[in-house]
């Protein structure tokens, strides 16, 4: 429904890599004390990302009409490995807590802005259907 009105499939789209960030940040803290983790992120989401269509969903093939056919997600953001030898500890792990709660913080305000966003809109929307206040 929401996917015809470009601002807000952008802020859902939005709101669909900060809560994926939040998973790849979360992950990292959980790992603070593993030997050799590598802290990681996601790639940038840029704004010509935002507008581009989502490519049709894959589906798994089946041999039998009997067979359930999962819809299966396709990976729609590139987590990539954070760089910062300089920094890692001695044990070869390169969390570093303050900085990923530093970045939790900030998912969070972007998540609660974008959020926000969107329901204004909808609530802009209901107005002009004359269903809101």
């Amino acid at each position: 429904m929401f996917e015809d009105l470009t601002l807000l499939a952008m802020a859902q789209k939005s709101m669909d890599w900060l809560s994926r960030r939040q998973t790849v940040l979360a992950e990292n803290v959980a790992n603070a004390n593993t030997p050799e983790y590598k802290a990681k992120d996601l790639a940038p989401l840029s704004f010509k990302n935002l507008l581009q269509p989502q490519a049709a969903p894959v589906r798994a093939a089946t041999t039998n009409p009997m067979h359930i056919s999962p819809q299966v997600e396709p990976t729609r953001f590139e987590t990539v490995a954070e760089r910062n030898p300089e920094e890692s500890k001695i044990n070869g792990n390169s969390v570093l807590l303050e900085e990923q709660m530093q970045k939790i913080g900030e998912v969070k305000g972007s998540y609660e802005l974008a959020a926000n966003l969107f329901m204004k809109h909808v609530a802009m929307l209901k107005v002009a259907i004359g269903k809101g206040g």
